[in-house]
This record gives structure tokens, C-alpha cells and sequence, in this order.
């Protein structure tokens, strides 16, 4: 199978250096990258046929985790990975809540960074263990696949709404893949939530990583 990455980078160095490195792996046969969130936009206007989307936290033109939001929305079949030099707990937990799947900085090792992207390009989530740890929660790097998930005593409709956050899908998305309404998907969340004793997104999937639903 053909799998193309786009690699959203603004320094030119940085950009052909994960290119690279992605292409090294073996899994995407085509890594194309692009400065700005403008000309990403564009290229996936031309072609949506992409597994995997990284994304600079600090584009020029877009605010932190705002292109996260846009690009979840419009493309919610292609898994987002923010590369960042910031590493605090409400920069990482923001884009988790708007539905990355990994949060990698720029400062990791190459290998690391490699593992998390196997693991994500395997459907499952990464989370660096030091902002698990700032996140209250034990959660441990483990290459842990989507499996049948643990019983919480969901609904099924609250079970479906919980699969697809863990997709990384917004509220609005959901909604339409689930064919209710969006104020629905927030009330089916808030229960969801309660169950988990979790307030956040970023919660819920780390609690999912705990019991290695994810």
C-alpha cells in the first residue's frame, strides 16, 4: 500500500531533516513538505490521499492548535502529529483536546520520534511520559493498538461517541459520522467524563492509554 506523509514545516533544515527521517522507517513510499499552513491547505485541496499530516505548532500563519481544529475537521480520515519546541502541559493538553494523535518535540531522539510515528501509522496514540506524568497519570510509552475496548459501563451510543475522541475526532465531526446532534456528542461526552472521573479530552485518552484501550 502507498502511504504519503506532509510534513508542515516553516525551517527549510528541519522540514527535509524529518522528511527524511519518516522515509527511513519504510511505511510512506512519499514524504512532500510545504513552509506554511496556507500551502498545506492548498496541497490537500489537490490531493486528500495522505496517511499521515505533521504539523509545526508555530506557523506563521496559524495560532497554536487553531490548524489542528481545521485540519480535523476537514480531513478527519488523516491523523494529525504536532512537532513542537514547546513542551508545556497546556500547550500539549490544547492539542490533544482538538485531536492530535501524538505531540512530539523537535528536541527528541530520532528514534524515539520514529517509534511514536510507527506507533500512530499502527492506529494507536503517543504521549510523551513526562507530560503523562504532569498530567497525574502513570501512563508508560507502550505499543498498544487499538483493541476490543474495556468495559466502563457505557452506553452504546456513549461507547461510540468515546471511540471516536479517541479517533481524535471533534465534537462537530463525530456528530455527523454518528448522525446526531452536536449539543448530543457534548451531553454523551459530559457522561463519558463522569464515568472516567476525567474533565478533559486529554484525560480521557490518557485513562484509555491506562487501560490499554488505545
Amino acid at each position: 500500500m502507498l502511504m504519503k506523509v506532509l510534513v508542515v514545516e516553516n525551517h527549510p533544515i528541519v522540514r527535509d531533516a524529518v522528511k527524511a527521517a519518516l522515509l527511513s522507517i519504510g511505511l510512506f513510499t512519499e514524504a512532500i513538505g510545504c513552509g506554511s499552513f496556507e500551502a498545506a491547505q492548498e496541497i490537500l485541496r489537490q490531493d486528500k490521499d495522505f496517511s499521515l499530516i505533521t504539523l509545526d505548532l508555530n506557523l506563521d500563519d496559524t495560532i497554536g492548535a487553531q490548524g489542528v481544529v481545521v485540519l480535523r475537521s476537514l480531513y478527519p480520515a488523516i491523523p494529525v502529529v504536532i512537532f513542537s519546541d514547546e513542551s508545556t502541559i497546556d500547550v500539549a493538553a490544547q492539542v490533544y483536546d482538538c485531536g492530535a494523535r501524538g505531540f512530539i518535540l523537535k528536541s527528541s531522539p530520532v528514534e524515539m520520534v520514529l517509534s511514536a510515528i510507527e506507533l500512530i501509522m499502527r492506529g494507536g496514540l503517543y504521549i510523551p511520559v513526562n507530560l503523562a506524568k504532569k498530567l497525574n497519570f502513570n501512563a508508560k510509552f507502550l505499543a498498544v493498538c487499538p483493541e476490543a475496548p474495556a468495559q466502563f459501563g457505557l452506553s452504546p451510543k456513549q461507547h461510540a461517541v468515546f471511540m471516536r475522541l479517541l479517533d481524535g475526532m471533534p465534537n462537530k465531526v463525530i456528530a455527523e459520522h454518528l448522525g446526531m446532534a452536536e449539543g448530543t456528542v457534548k451531553a454523551h461526552l459530559n457522561r463519558v467524563y463522569q464515568v472516567l472521573k476525567v474533565k478533559t479530552r486529554s484525560q480521557a485518552i490518557l485513562m484509555a492509554r491506562d487501560h490499554r484501550i488505545i
